[in-house]
This record gives C-alpha cells, structure tokens and sequence, in this order.
C-alpha cells in the first residue's frame, strides 16, 4: 500500500518537488494575480504615452500633431479684385474648403475677378500666417500705392476653421487698395510672401495701369464711378468738374441730414445684426468692442464719428461706400436700406451742392 501512495504523490508532483511546493506557487501565483487586479485602476487613469516628440502642454493638441491628421491639412487662400473707383480692391481670403470660398465670392461679390489661389499648411498647430508687404520686390513697382487696411494682415488658424459655423459667415480676409498714379510703370507685379506655412508661399498682385481717362470712361459707364477731386466746379451740363473747392463741412452736413431721416428705418432692422456688424468690423468702419454690441444706434454713431474726420471728399465717398457696402453684403432688407441712404446723399448732395457724390449703389 505504502508503494502505491508514493506512486500516486509521484504523479501528482512536479519535477519529484512535493505537494506542499506546487501548492506553495499557487499561491504565491494568485496574490501575484490579485495584486494585479488591485492596480489595474490606476493604469486606467494614468495618461497613455502617446507617439509623439514634440512637447506641448496641451493633450489633445498632442494627439492630434501625433496622428498627423490636423497638422498637415490643406487650407486654401485666393485673391480675387474689385473696382473702386480709381483703385482696385485686391482681398486675400483664407479657408479650409476651396469651393466654399468660391461660392461666397459667388454670391457676395459677384463682379469680382478672381486671381490667383494656393493650398498651404499651417507651420504651427496653433500658429497663424502672416502677409508680409515689405519684401524687397523684383520688379519695378514706382508710381503705384499698395496699402493693406489692416496693420498687421495675419490669420489665426482657429479663426480660418471658423468660416461656415452658424456665427461665421464671413471667410478670413486681408483687403488691399492697389493705385496708380500717372506716369506709374504700365503694369505692376507685386509679391508677398506668407510667414507662418509649412512650406515657402508667396502671393502676387498683378495690376495694369488704366490708360484711359477714368471721367472720359465712366461716362459711358456708370454715373457713380467718376472720381471728384476735393478742389471741383459745377460744369455747365450736371455735377462737378476739376477746378474750383468744395466745403466738405457743407458736405458732411448734408450726409449727417440725410442719415437722420433714415434712422427710424435702419433702427428697425433687427434680424441680422451680427451679420452687419463682421461686414462693417471687416471693413474697418468700427471697433471690436462696437462690433459686439450688435447695435444699430452704435453702428451709426461710429461711423459719424470718423465721417467727421474726414478733411477730402474722396476719403468721405470712400467712407460711405464702405458703409453701404457692408449692408448690401448683408443681403436682403439691408441691401434695399442701402440703396435707398445712397440714392438719397447723391441726390441731395447734387441738388444742395450742385456735386456728383461718387458712390456705387449697385446690389
């Protein structure tokens, strides 16, 4: 008997070890198991060590970079020029999408021509790009005016993504006066290089210098277009013509007159204001702070605010012109409000003054 039962502990042993040692390890096993399970918790809250080896404090944007999937996306950036007057308005406009930008040109700035158009890549994931006008420039560009209507003209990457939400309508925009004054080089190509992409970008402004007489061409054009110098007389046919001076005080008083009687009609436009307000905070017309009011009665006393520092009437036209243009933009009821302010300064500024008031009313 005594044979069998060491046959029978041989069997059960594990390389000739006793019972006791097996049983030992199994134990030894399970509280390792145990402990196991007992800080599994604390893998589970512990942040996963991501790929990664930039340094950032910002976990999400760390992930992101890491995947290369926001870091190297495509945005896209256009030029596309306007007439006003005797300048061209040359916009730089940036997004992610294309054809987004083409449809709001499409639809915003129907007259435009559109120029060039390039993809880049943000350098930084929270970075921005940067238009530099002070590049040395290759070729001749004496005699012409290129002035951006921002001081800095650089684009935040969170606000280019921004374009489509329900509270931006609006793309991201750099606008340009372009001039050329007589005796200028015939045409000008005029480069500026982005800062803050990926890869070396650089925008061109290609403009020809109009040799047509800008009074000789409207004529046959558009009764808006023709430009009145600050120094004008009142020809014999209708409006001004170059030679004596106008009382931009008379002026302004007549603008201020006019915009009184529209007040009522514009106060009732409510619907959209924070439409209004991006169009005339883009067109530099109000502050940032008035931009956030979202207030008509604000709006307009802004823009009689810097109406009356105005000391040429091409700079009052202008200002005018920006502001009605920020309501035709916004479409709808305050396209018609525009039209009406407008027709009613040309009007009243010809029959008071005998002046041609050079603004564009067109929709």
């Amino acid at each position: 008997e005594s044979t069998s039962n060491e046959g029978v502990e041989e069997e059960r042993g594990t390389g000739g070890q006793p019972l006791h040692e097996e049983g030992n390890k199994k134990q030894d096993y399970k509280r390792v198991e145990d402990s196991k399970d007992h800080e599994e918790p604390q893998h589970e809250e512990a942040t996963a060590p991501i790929p990664c080896t930039e340094i950032s404090s910002d976990f999400n944007s760390k992930v992101v970079v890491s995947t290369g999937i926001v870091e190297n996306m495509a945005y896209a950036g256009l030029v596309y020029y306007e007439e006003k007057r005797a300048e061209d308005l040359v916009t730089f406009a940036a997004a992610k999408d294309l054809n987004a930008l083409l449809e709001f040109i499409d639809m915003r700035h129907s007259q435009a021509e559109v120029g060039q158009n390039i993809l880049f890549r943000f350098k930084n994931y929270d970075g921005y790009i940067e238009l530099k006008f002070d590049a040395p420039q290759k070729k001749p560009c004496t005699g012409w005016s290129i002035e951006p209507h921002m001081d800095s003209c650089k684009f935040l990457r969170c606000d280019v993504d921004k374009f489509g939400e329900a509270n931006y309508p609006l793309p991201s925009t750099c606008l340009i006066s372009v001039y050329g004054s007589p005796g200028a080089v015939p045409s000008l190509h005029y480069s500026i290089p982005l800062d803050g992409v990926a890869d070396p970008k650089t925008l061109f402004i290609h403009r020809s210098l109009r040799t047509t007489p800008l009074l000789t061409r409207n004529r046959t054009t558009s009764s808006f277009s023709n430009v009145v110098h600050e120094s004008t007389s009142v020809s014999s046919s209708r409006g001004a013509s170059p030679s004596a001076t106008v009382d931009v005080n008379k002026v302004k008083k007549v603008i201020d007159d006019v915009l009184v009687s529209h007040y009522a009609a514009l106060n009732s436009l409510k619907t959209s204001l924070s439409d209004l307000a991006s169009q005339l905070y883009a067109a530099h017309l109000i502050s940032d702070e008035v931009r956030e009011t979202r207030s008509m009665e604000k709006f307009i006393t802004e823009f009689k605010a810097s109406l009356s520092f105005k000391r040429k009437l091409p700079k009052m036209e202008e200002h005018c012109q920006k502001f009605l243009s920020s309501f035709i933009a916004v479409r709808g009821s305050y396209a018609d409000a525009a039209i009406a302010l407008g027709e009613d300064w040309i009007e009243a500024i010809r029959n008071e003054l005998g002046l041609d008031f050079n603004i564009d009313i067109d929709a």
